[in-house]
C-alpha cells in the first residue's frame, strides 16, 4: 500500500503551512517582548544550529535558518549575565518572567484568534451515517447499509445520532418511516424499533455517528464568531491544561500523553490540509491549526528545562526566595534539558519515518 508515500508531500506542505507560522508566532512573542523591556535580540532564528544561512537583519536582531527543522529560537544578550546592561539576566524577574511567557501567550492567542476565524469562515453542519448495521436486525431486513445518511424519521429532520435516539425511544414497538440519502439517491424505508433489544444493539440494531457535512457550512457574523470562538477557546484551553490533574486523578489515562514528534505531526497536518483541499473547505485545516497552537503553548509551559516553563520555574523561585539563583548553573541544567528534548525529537523522528516506511510497502 503506497498511501504514506502519496500523503509525503501533503505532510511536508501541511508541516510548513501550520508548523511554521506557528514557530514564527511563538519566537515573535518573546522577540517583541524583550525589545519592549529594552533587552538586546542578537538572533531570530528558524530550526536549530548548526547555521545554514542569514535571512537578513533587523536593527541589531540576526534573521537566520538553521539545519534542525524542529523549532526556532531566539538569542538575548546576556542570557547568564546580570553585569550586561542590555542583558535578559540584568532585567527585574517580573521582565524575565513576562519575557518568557510571551511565546506560549502569542499561541494561545493565535488558537483564539483562528477559532474566531472558522466561525467567520464557516462550520459544517452535522449529519447522521450510519457506521455499521446488525446481523438479522430491522435495519439490515429494512435493507440498511454502511454509509446511508439518516435524513429524517417520521418526517422529523435529524443531524445527530441524539437525535435519531431520542425519537427512536420514543417511537418503541412500532415501525418507523427513514429518510435515508445515499449514492443512488435519496429514499424511504421503513424499520422497525424493537422495545427489547438484545445486548450490545439498539432498537434498530443500527451503528449511527454524527459526522461533518461539508455540503451545508453555518456561518456566523462578528460579534456571534467572537462569542463562540471564545468559548470553544475556553472549553479546548481548560480540557488541555486540567490534563495533567486529571492523569493524576486517573480521570484520563497516561497515554494521551504521548508525545508527538515532528515527522508526526506534519503528517497529521498534511492529512488536514488535504481533507480540507478535498472538502473545500478550510475548517478542517483550520482547526488543527488552533489545536497545534494550544498544544505548543501548553507543552512550553511544562516545567522542563530548555522549555519556557523550566525558565520561568527558575524565575518563579527567585521571586520566592527573594534573590537568584546562579545563572551558570541554571544554564547548564537548560543545556542538559535541551540534549534531552533534541534527543527525544530525533528518536521519535526515527521512529516516525520507520513507521511510515513499513506503511508504504505493498
Amino acid at each position: 500500500m503506497a498511501e504514506p508515500v502519496i500523503a509525503m508531500p501533503w505532510g511536508v506542505l501541511g508541516f510548513l503551512l501550520a508548523l511554521g507560522p506557528l514557530i514564527f508566532v511563538h519566537e515573535l512573542g518573546h522577540l517583541l517582548t524583550a525589545k519592549l523591556a529594552g533587552v538586546a535580540v542578537e538572533e531570530f532564528g528558524f530550526g536549530f544550529p548548526p547555521r545554514l544561512l542569514i535571512l537578513g537583519r533587523w536593527r541589531e536582531t540576526l534573521l537566520t535558518l538553521n539545519a534542525i527543522p524542529f523549532g526556532g529560537f531566539v538569542r538575548l544578550r546576556g542570557e547568564e549575565d546580570p553585569g550586561i546592561p542590555e542583558g535578559f539576566a540584568a532585567r527585574p524577574w517580573p521582565w524575565r518572567l513576562l519575557i518568557l511567557a510571551a511565546g506560549p501567550l502569542m499561541n494561545m492567542a493565535l488558537a483564539w484568534g483562528v477559532l474566531i476565524l472558522i466561525f467567520l469562515l464557516g462550520v459544517p453542519s452535522s449529519q447522521v451515517r450510519v457506521e455499521g448495521v446488525a446481523a438479522d436486525s430491522p435495519a439490515a431486513q429494512a435493507g440498511l447499509q454502511a454509509g446511508d445518511v439518516i435524513l429524517a424519521l417520521d418526517g422529523v429532520p435529524v443531524e445527530r445520532t441524539e437525535d435519531v435516539r431520542r425519537l427512536a425511544q420514543e417511537r418503541k414497538g412500532r415501525t418507523v418511516t427513514l429518510r435515508i440519502q445515499r449514492a443512488q439517491g435519496v429514499q424511504e424505508v421503513s424499520v422497525y424499533v424493537r422495545p427489547d433489544p438484545p445486548p450490545g444493539q439498539g432498537a434498530m440494531g443500527v451503528i449511527i455517528a454524527s459526522v461533518p457535512d461539508y455540503s451545508r457550512m453555518q456561518r456566523f457574523g462578528l460579534g456571534e464568531a467572537m462569542a463562540r470562538g471564545t468559548v470553544m477557546f475556553g472549553a479546548l484551553t481548560a480540557q488541555l491544561f486540567s490534563l495533567p490533574a486529571r492523569i493524576l486523578l486517573g480521570l484520563v489515562p497516561a497515554q494521551v500523553l504521548q508525545p508527538a514528534g515532528p515527522v508526526r505531526i506534519g503528517a497529521e497536518a498534511g492529512e488536514a490540509l488535504r481533507t480540507s483541499v478535498e472538502v473545500g473547505s478550510a475548517y478542517v485545516f483550520l482547526t488543527f491549526i488552533a489545536l497545534i497552537s494550544l498544544a505548543i503553548a501548553f507543552t512550553n509551559l511544562l516545567p522542563i528545562p530548555a522549555l519556557d516553563g523550566g525558565r520561568i520555574l527558575f524565575v518563579l523561585i527567585e521571586a520566592v526566595r527573594g534573590r537568584r539563583l546562579d545563572p551558570r548553573r541554571e544554564q547548564v541544567v537548560h543545556l542538559i534539558g535541551f540534549a534531552f528534548l533534541l534527543a527525544l525529537l530525533i528518536f521519535l523522528s526515527i521512529r516516525e519515518i520507520g513507521e511510515l516506511s513499513r506503511g508504504a510497502g505493498p
